[in-house]
């Protein structure tokens, strides 16, 4: 099975369904038009998954809620991605992207009049949770910093018997193609028990014939599976921004 980043730009068509271990990611508006488009983009998307009309509105909601966040708070380039993961449970992961690194979402109980919605501190009521962190964008050309305000929903697990099988080496190629867009080098190779490793700045990660490795603190190992590709990409890529640059 072949794992691929999937980004479509603002004006483009949007995808009626995720490629499995992939993404999907548009340029949104700058303006009053960007909460619109990213609710439709998303409503395309989830419909396309099959998922319940419950669900599917819950996701909007939620999404109008955060790209307005970002329209009045944050900066550009905004940006709308979506993608599966397996790991903590089956979810989809929804994160509105802007360029406004420091200016953090806060919380607030909104009314249910409210001109714009309930509030960043309701969306967790109806969603199974909710954050923000600072990263790179996924569209913009060069990469450039800021912060995803995301969000999950649950999705149905797969059925026995159709199990997701990716290749470890295409999953290490794919793996290192998300990370170099955004702006860190890397390099693939391999240590003597012939496990792909992928070297980069101040960290590595070993690319096993099930999951992903890589070290998160003095004394933790972070592992995940290969299908949550997106996931992994984006634990990493928030790590890397991170590490101090060496001079």
């Amino acid at each position: 099975m072949a794992l691929a980043m999937e980004v479509v730009s603002l004006g483009g068509p949007c995808p009626q369904r995720l490629t499995p271990g992939g993404a999907c990611a548009w340029r949104l508006p700058e303006d009053e038009r960007g909460p619109a488009l990213a609710r439709r983009l998303l409503h395309q998307t989830m419909d396309g998954l099959g998922l319940g009309r419950d669900v599917i509105e819950d996701g909007k909601l939620a999404v109008s809620e955060i790209a307005t966040n970002a329209l009045q708070h944050g900066g550009p380039p905004p940006e709308l991605w979506v993608w599966a993961r397996t790991v903590p449970a089956p979810q989809l992961v929804v994160s509105v992207f802007d360029g406004a690194r420091k200016a953090l979402p806060q919380p607030s109980n909104g009314d249910l009049l409210d001109d714009h919605g309930k509030g960043l501190g309701l969306v967790g009521e109806f969603t199974a949770g909710w954050g923000c962190d600072l990263t790179r964008s996924r569209v913009a050309e060069p990469a450039v910093s800021g912060k995803a305000v995301w969000f999950a929903l649950p999705i149905p697990r797969v059925r026995p018997g159709r199990e997701l099988r990716v290749h470890p080496a295409t999953a290490a190629q794919c793996l290192l193609l998300c990370i170099t867009r955004r702006g860190f080098p890397g390099m693939r190779t391999s240590d003597v028990h012939g496990v792909s490793v992928l070297v980069l700045p101040g960290l590595n990660v070993w690319v096993h014939p099930q999951h992903f490795c890589w070290q998160d603190g003095p004394d933790r190992y972070l592992r995940r599976p290969l299908i949550d590709l997106q996931e992994t990409a984006e634990h990493i890529v928030r790590q890397l921004d991170a590490i101090p640059v060496r001079k």
